[in-house]
């Protein structure tokens, strides 16, 4: 799994056989690290120089330790940019609206692309996710099951960066404005208006119809922000 390190930077050879191992399924999520010292004996480095390297990690989301434990790569790949990505928010002085316009382009993306690739599988799927949130009564439940949807539809599209990107957008906002998503699924906001925009989505992605695709979430995402622009001014 590692080797020697040749010529380059001892920080970014360890870094860099770390993340190969990663991408290449050779470490999965939740798999344990070697050691320390196994590590550091097989690259022909320091213990000290792998230990900079898996704190790095750790701050970034991609490595949990465990106390007397070791060390670990962590469960949740997809969402290990919500640390960074609310850093570089803070760093900015960022508002939810700016977060939301980066959520908002990538949705769009996602949902173009997923209307070039949906399958009937993937309709199915999709038509299952919408007949359960009609059928949801309180707005937690629908919450949850909207964020489903759009998690559906993110992996429809089949790209990695965007998904990452997109998750830790999403999250950053939720965590920013608490009960965002029971807000704009209560009923009164959304038996008219989101749950007919779900399912127009729905149906451009099934019929492999990008534009209309695109045109829906667009339509969605404008109706989310100004959802959160009501929240903020209570």
């Amino acid at each position: 799994m590692f080797k020697e390190i040749g010529d380059e930077r001892t920080f970014n050879g360890i870094l860099n056989q770390i993340t190969d191992n990663i991408q290449r399924g050779r470490l999965k999520a939740g798999d344990a690290l070697p050691a320390e010292r196994t590590m550091a004996e097989t690259m022909g480095v320091s213990r000290p120089a792998v230990r900079e390297v898996l704190r790095a990690l750790e701050l970034l989301g991609i490595i949990k330790p465990v106390p007397g434990g070791g060390n670990y790569i962590a469960d949740d790949l997809d969402s290990w940019l919500i640390g960074p990505l609310s850093i570089l928010f803070k760093l900015n002085n960022g508002y939810i609206r700016q977060n939301q316009q980066l959520r908002a382009a990538l949705e769009r993306e996602s949902a173009i692309l997923a209307a070039r690739k949906c399958t009937p599988l993937d309709a199915a799927e999709l038509l299952r996710i919408l007949a359960r949130m009609d059928m949801a009564e309180d707005e937690k439940s629908r919450g949850e099951i909207d964020k489903e949807l759009h998690t559906k539809i993110a992996k429809i599209a089949n790209n990695p960066m965007i998904f990452s990107v997109l998750t830790a957008a999403d999250q950053l906002t939720e965590n920013t404005i608490s009960g965002i998503r029971d807000y704009i699924m209560q009923k009164d906001h959304s038996e008219v208006q989101i749950d007919e925009q779900h399912r127009r989505l729905v149906e451009a992605i099934i019929n492999n119809d990008d534009r209309q695709a695109e045109l829906c979430m667009s339509e969605h995402m404008d109706t989310i922000e100004k959802c959160i622009d009501e929240m903020q001014q209570k």
